[in-house]
């Protein structure tokens, strides 16, 4: 299933919907990762979003670990977590939601 991404903070913030941008369309995934292979050292939930890149490959579009769901109304659904941010040799940490909204086939790129 393919869905329209909207994410809804930027670092942090909370955008306004002025400032969202335009969704992101992909697929989502959700993994786990091994205590083995994260500095966290801990096993982590992850998801992903993933578009279809020439005809064979994949380009990640958008991470973030520790997904929660949360309540919304409407036809999507609301998805919470941290997200990553590195500059350098420094690495932030800022929580991010995603509107996700489902998208037919059809509509694809």
């Amino acid at each position: 299933m393919f869905y329209d991404v909207t994410l809804l903070r930027q670092r942090g913030l909370r955008l306004k919907r002025s400032d969202l941008a335009p969704p992101l369309r992909g697929t989502l995934r959700i993994t786990e990762m091994d205590r083995a292979t994260n500095n966290s050292k801990r096993n982590l939930l992850r998801v992903d979003l993933w578009a279809a890149f020439e005809t064979s490959r994949m380009r990640k579009l958008a991470t973030m670990s520790d997904p929660v769901l949360l309540p919304t109304m409407g036809d999507g659904l609301l998805i919470a977590g941290t997200e990553l941010q590195s500059e350098g040799d420094k690495i932030w940490e800022h929580r991010q939601i995603w509107l996700c909204r489902p998208t037919t086939e059809s509509e694809r790129p």
